[in-house]
């Protein structure tokens, strides 16, 4: 495994973390022919070869299209119409379903709420789940090893790096736990997501790897086994190389999203990908040695402010977020992780909260700095870590750029169901009370109209049923909470 110290290149990695071009999910647009079929025109790219089923105009997926190896999209094969099938220019949803056999899945039309309105024109596409991969960046600095409040304050941790009550955990073993715990769901879960683990320092100075102590791969039992192995091998020692350990995650991640396969062109945004940073302190290491990374964090007033300004910003553009946990030990960082989380695309209550990386306060991160129950916080943090990046997140058409974004609706398919149900448009906080669809938010606040998240109920209830299928309708009037 490399190893380096913080004398990485950080104007190097920077730029390997420009801007990217991501490959779109399935995305189509329907047209009629006089020949009684119909085709549907790919508008995007797809990533997973094979076949898949398309929506007709008749509002129903009849169709089907190819996916190639290459990530093209074919065009939408539909069959004529039948008797049982509705006819052109009858409201979509209103004629009887067409009879199948058990083995054979059954049409589904657009759900209640959009049958039958004709004062909209609504087009279904299938969508896809934007798959995602998360690298956990560890603290293992030597303050890990105290007790947590209210057993031990942090100026006694700081003075005395050592647990006051051997026989209580630490916060690096509670840490092990939550993090093997949600390691274990996800695998338990089928989840489709890749984890890897790094940490930091990694020896016992301030030390960072280029290479993940467990590389990113699909949650599977072995990659759980590997994960659990890791942390257990690990004890608190060292530094809090905060800059090094996280240039090199995106660096990593960027490298990995390049190498990715499923498109036809270069595509270093390959889907979602994370960077989950767990750590109890500021950084407390030297600048870099070489000059013309001291002179990029110079002129940006330190190292960890030339992450804030320039690199994480640049991270989140290529499609790379950051989530970060401010464990106890953090209070002298609360500004600056929540400046990080807010840059790095993934500021808690919608973007509304407090973010000013030389300041006292800031919410914007998972910020356990006042909690009396360690565990019980992180345990709930990577709960709703895993919720926000897991199995929540849809692909919407490229053809959303061109009608009203309050158009689009999200309608839900459970396996085995006949029907198909609506959610609602809810834009509060979506990780506070929303419980429906809303779009994506883009690090400046404003939406992303390339992805739609699924918040609450609705999103437990597509996590809970691998086998539903979601739809993004556009051309009619969004339907709000009830």
């Amino acid at each position: 495994m490399k190893r380096i110290k913080l004398t990485l290149s950080l104007s190097e990695i920077a730029a390997v973390t420009l801007v990217l071009t991501a490959c779109s999910a399935e995305s189509i647009s329907e047209r009629p022919t006089s020949a009684g079929t119909t085709t549907v025109a790919p508008s995007g790219r797809c990533e997973k070869a094979g076949t898949a089923t398309c929506y007709c105009d008749d509002g129903l997926p009849r169709g089907t299209q190819q996916c190639s190896a290459d990530g093209t999209l074919s065009d939408c094969s539909c069959p004529p119409l039948s008797p049982q099938s509705p006819q052109p220019g009858a409201p979509v949803g209103e004629s009887p379903v067409v009879p199948v056999t058990p083995e054979e899945p059954a049409d589904r039309p657009l759900c209640m709420q959009l049958q039958g309105n004709v004062s909209c024109a609504a087009k279904s596409y299938r969508s896809a789940e934007l798959p995602a991969s998360v690298l956990f960046v560890v603290d293992r600095s030597g303050s890990m090893a105290c007790n947590p409040p209210p057993m031990q304050d942090s100026a006694s941790c700081e003075a005395s790096p050592a647990p006051v009550d051997g026989t209580q955990p630490s916060k690096w073993q509670i840490t092990i736990a939550a993090l093997k715990q949600v390691f274990g769901e996800l695998a338990q879960n089928k989840s489709t997501a890749s984890v890897g683990l790094t940490f930091f320092s990694n020896d016992n100075t301030c030390g960072v790897q280029s290479t993940p102590s467990v590389p990113v791969k699909p949650v599977t039992t072995a990659q759980v086994a590997a994960l659990g192995s890791a942390l257990d091998a690990t004890t608190p020692n060292g530094g809090t190389p905060i800059v090094g350990a996280t240039t090199l995650a995106y660096a990593y991640l960027h490298q990995e999203a390049s190498q990715s396969s499923g498109c036809a062109e270069p595509c270093g945004a390959h889907g979602n990908r994370y960077v989950v940073l767990i750590t109890d302190g500021a950084d407390s290491c030297p600048m870099p040695s070489r000059a013309e990374d001291a002179a990029a964090c110079a002129a940006a007033g330190s190292c960890p402010s030339y992450l804030v300004q320039k690199i994480a910003p640049a991270a989140t553009a290529a499609n790379i977020r950051t989530f970060v946990i401010g464990a106890p030990g953090s209070e002298s960082a609360r500004g600056y992780l929540s400046e990080l989380a807010f840059v790095g695309g993934t500021a808690r209550n919608g973007g509304n909260c407090v973010h000013d990386a030389s300041g006292a306060t800031g919410d914007c991160h998972f910020d356990m700095t006042a909690t009396t129950d360690f565990a019980g916080a992180l345990g709930s943090a990577l709960g709703n870590i895993s919720g926000a990046a897991l199995g929540c997140e849809f692909a919407v058409p490229e053809t959303v750029d061109a009608i009203t974004p309050d158009k689009v609706n999200v309608q839900f398919a459970a396996s085995g169901g006949m029907g198909s149900v609506c959610f609602a448009n809810d834009e509060r906080p979506c990780d506070g009370q929303a419980n429906g669809w809303q779009f994506a938010k883009k690090p400046d606040g404003q939406k992303d109209l390339s992805r739609v998240v699924l918040c609450g109920a609705a999103c437990d209830q597509v996590r809970a049923d691998a086998a539903a299928q979601v739809d993004v309708v556009l051309g009619c009037d969004s339907i709000g909470p009830q």
